[in-house]
């Protein structure tokens, strides 16, 4: 078995693989990103993060790709699913996303990043300078939200809200027989868990079911409710959101992915529209699951996923590549 890298290998990867090249003495690991290219017509097994189409092309051995990290929709599954190939992939940035997901709540509800740029110019709020109630900041105490995506990252959400006494709906499109822990229950149809909600958070992957999922339709009955994307800008109609963040159908939003990313260099707005004017809004530069942890982790299941493919086939975690997930 020849396992190629089609990426650079860092300290981390080495000091993870090195065991591994113990335990199996008789697999050839080609982990320099100068020998990969030479070495993709006779692997059995590619690791990367993005492997172009056309490597791919050329690796008629290939029996698994394995990506360190979440997604996978930027692959080519017609090939892959026409070759038999297998993707493996890793969460490892789970909790990682889930965090960041409520700490955008409990701004938005805390109206933290507003408080903290009023005292910038020493504008106060609340109490301290006799303003009423309707100068203060809102707790997510008692409120419902509504999950849409119950897997790895829906439930450390879901977890996670718990601890602010949030009531939790997971959606999913197919019924299961109980709902995942700290759901309090689930729901099968997005209007419903929309309807049933005082936050919609969507954490959805993308693929060609839930593309433009959340549309004018559904935002229309969002009025006072708080919606939060940390899945895929894709899911939620770009135009809609705008128009309705513009027109106050929906109470407000907490984003960390968009639909346009600068390519040249660190500038440039996140969408066609002006929603980073917006002010009932909280924006993230799609940052949710990069953290150093959330890489270590990444990589830790990654080489588990190795592993376990060279002892048995197995797999810690597999994407299902006809759903596109």
């Amino acid at each position: 078995m020849k396992v190629v890298f089609y990426q650079k290998v860092n300290s981390l990867w080495r000091e993870l693989l090195d065991p591994i090249r113990k335990e199996f003495p008789e697999v050839e690991f080609i982990t320099d990103v100068n020998e990969a290219e030479a070495n993709i017509p006779e692997a059995d097994v590619i690791v990367g993060g993005k492997v172009p189409r056309a490597v791919l092309e050329r690796a008629e051995k290939l029996s698994l790709i394995i990506v360190p990290f979440t997604g996978v929709n930027h692959l080519p599954f017609d090939l892959l699913q026409e070759r038999g190939v297998r993707v493996a992939n890793s969460h490892g940035n789970a909790f990682y996303v889930a965090e960041r997901t409520v700490a955008m709540i409990l701004a938005y509800y805390g109206r933290i990043i507003e408080y903290h740029n009023d005292l910038r110019e020493g504008r106060w709020h609340g109490f301290w300078v006799g303003k009423g109630l309707e100068d203060t900041w809102d707790s997510v105490d008692g409120k419902t939200a509504a999950i849409l995506g119950t897997g790895e990252i829906g439930k450390y959400i879901a977890q996670l809200l718990k601890a602010f006494r949030v009531e939790t709906i997971g959606y999913k499109r197919t019924p299961v027989e109980a709902a995942p822990e700290n759901f309090d229950r689930m729901m099968y149809s997005v209007d419903e868990a929309i309807e049933a909600s005082d936050v919609v958070v969507v954490a959805l992957p993308a693929t060609d079911a839930t593309r433009g999922l959340i549309g004018s339709e559904q935002l229309q009955h969002m009025q006072e409710k708080l919606l939060v994307n940390i899945g895929r800008g894709s899911i939620i109609d770009e135009s809609a959101l705008y128009e309705a963040l513009r027109r106050g159908s929906v109470g407000g939003a907490a984003l960390d992915c968009w639909y346009t990313y600068p390519k040249d260099n660190d500038m440039g707005f996140p969408s066609q529209y002006p929603i980073h004017e917006m002010n009932n809004l909280v924006m993230s530069p799609h940052v949710g699951g990069f953290t150093a942890q959330a890489a270590k982790k990444g990589i830790e299941q990654a080489c588990e996923n190795l592993r376990r493919f060279i002892a048995d086939g197995s797999l810690l975690f597999e994407a299902d590549i006809r759903a596109g997930y």
